[in-house]
């Protein structure tokens, strides 16, 4: 059993010596000697006695903690508990006298929940703290108790703040950005004002991000926790079909959530055996149970993964557009909730969607295409020199920097790198034109952005990881017509502008924001998650850098 003489440790992985001091510093600011238990020791010229002579401040500590340097994420949580404690004038949080008040043991049942908010871990030391309480509860006030109970404090209050950042912020080891400091530095005011009103479990649920695709996953991720728990718990002999199939359905050995005629039972059990190597006798024995809970409890982390994911998401505003690269998807969020969906084509596993977030600026009917070099140095280069009129014949045309247009005959296609860095290909505006007839300008570092193609049969097909990393569009028009009247001061008729086949830039009076992400599940209407196909192969190296080395609750 965990004792309290390591309770505050707190999974601290830097150097143990930096640990030590810490762990010194903080019991100097928070720690009287148990002496005090016996009324036999103050000294009201280096310490400020506060709440029933529990806890005390020394400012020599003090200025020490101050002089830390933010070195991972527990150093800036300290940071915050001294922040906490100056704002409570060093008055104790969880205690009342020598017991543990109620907000304490309120906190012990949010800590006992985490895994329904999406932490499978044990990221906030709850065991330890459990473990701790249950001992100091036994030892009653004997001569260590002060020292036990203000290591529990101080341990619960870390857990705190570290809850308090992660179901906001996601999991994480250490964040400089200014957007993270501007939020934990809210947190030691917030903390005091949840317990001075006996809200601390609701205050910290609103934390999380309150955007549909995050609100819809954790609603779902319940009721597939559920699941997971009956199918876990339940003797093979007495799960019932219901429950089989949906969970065969969540580890995608069936596509649909229910047996049926052309879905049998025995034929989803055989499936299931053949592809772990079990004995293939259509029967839900003890084995082939054991690797359907293993399925699910694998597709509960990825869960998981991507609650965390949409937790880094810096989404605050009512109406944005989210692009779900896995789900080959855009989601038009007006008012918070779903308005419209496209289908979209993304990047394929060689040329990957990057990942980013931005605001719309500008939308672009009949807009030409100018080749990234990637393209034309390593797809057009080769065709340019077998055949003379490729150019031509396609609607391309060469210009240079200042975007004059050149003779193509001037340059040396034979040359290795012919186009240089004073030369480009440019594609002409019309229907043949690879951006088809709109695309959607947004800053980002990566030369994407959102626009139609002529290649509109790969709308039809399921699996749709096609383009160089740009996001195709079906029905391009519909959105830009959208955004035109929701976000533009002059009316525009969008499909009029694009049959009159001039190029045209509408800069947007109002940006809207945009998302491109990578979640490989989300929650839908009927309250159950969705999974998607891990396209880029990102999950299994992300599942291992966030929940390597913890302990499953």
């Amino acid at each position: 059993m965990e004792t309290t003489e390591n309770i505050f440790e707190l999974n601290y992985k830097s150097d143990k010596n930096d640990y030590n001091k810490l762990k010194s510093i903080l019991l100097q600011i928070l720690l009287i000697p148990s002496l005090i238990l016996f009324g036999s020791y103050q000294n009201p010229d280096n310490a400020k006695i506060a709440f029933n002579d529990f806890i005390v401040i020394d400012l020599y500590a003090t200025e020490n903690i101050k002089s830390l340097e933010y070195n991972d994420l527990n150093s800036q949580i300290y940071q915050l508990i001294l922040s906490f404690y100056e704002s409570r004038d060093y008055e104790p949080a969880w205690l009342n006298g020598y017991t543990f008040n109620k907000q304490f043991l309120r906190y012990i049942n949010l800590l006992d929940s985490a895994k329904y908010f999406g932490f499978p871990a044990d990221y906030f030391n709850a065991e330890q703290i459990k473990s701790s309480f249950n001992e100091i509860k036994k030892s009653g006030s004997n001569a260590n108790f002060i020292e036990k109970a203000i290591e529990l404090e101080l341990a619960t209050t870390f857990s705190a703040f570290k809850y308090m950042i992660f179901v906001n912020q996601g999991i994480t080891a250490y964040d400089t950005s200014g957007h993270f400091k501007n939020y934990i530095d809210t947190l030691p005011a917030y903390l005091n004002h949840s317990l001075k009103n006996n809200s601390l479990v609701n205050n910290i649920i609103a934390l999380q991000p309150d955007f549909i695709e995050h609100q819809k996953l954790i609603v779902s991720l319940s009721y597939f926790i559920d699941l997971q728990l009956s199918l876990r718990y339940t003797t093979p002999a007495f799960i019932d079909d219901k429950l089989l199939a949906k969970s065969l359905y969540y580890t995608g050995i069936i596509g649909t959530p229910q047996f049926d005629s052309t879905n049998t039972k025995a034929d989803a059990l055989f499936k299931l055996q053949g592809l772990y190597g079990l004995r293939k006798d259509s029967l839900l024995n003890k084995p082939t149970h054991q690797v359907l809970v293993n399925l699910i409890d694998q597709r509960y982390y990825q869960a998981c993964l991507n609650v965390n994911r949409l937790r880094k998401l810096n989404q605050t505003g009512n109406n944005y557009l989210f692009v779900n690269i896995p789900s080959f998807k855009l989601h038009v969020i007006e008012s918070k909730q779903i308005k419209e969906v496209f289908n979209v084509v993304v990047g394929k596993k060689q040329t990957p969607t990057p990942v980013l977030s931005s605001s719309i600026e500008r939308v672009v009917a009949n807009p030409y295409w100018t080749v990234p070099k990637s393209i034309a140095n390593n797809e057009m280069l080769n065709k340019i020199r077998k055949d003379s009129t490729y150019l031509k014949k396609h609607g391309y045309y060469i210009i240079n920097n200042y975007e004059e247009t050149v003779d193509e005959s001037l340059i040396n296609w034979n040359d290795s790198d012919p186009l240089g860095n004073k030369y480009w290909i440019r594609q002409t505006n019309s229907r043949a034109n690879a951006l088809g007839q709109v695309k959607f300008l947004f800053p980002n570092e990566y030369s994407v952005y959102l626009h139609d193609t002529p290649s509109k049969s790969l709308f039809k097909n399921q699996y749709r990881a096609y383009s160089h990393g740009c996001v195709r569009l079906e029905n391009p028009d519909k959105l830009a017509q959208y955004l035109t009247d929701k976000f533009n001061t002059e009316k525009v008729d969008m499909k009029s502008l694009i049959s009159q086949s001039e190029h045209q830039v509408i800069d947007l009076s109002e940006k809207i924001d945009i998302h491109i992400q990578y979640i490989t599940c989300l929650g839908n209407e009927n309250n159950e998650i969705e999974f998607y196909n891990d396209i880029y192969d990102l999950d299994k190296n992300e599942l291992n850098s966030v929940f390597q080395g913890q302990n499953q609750i």
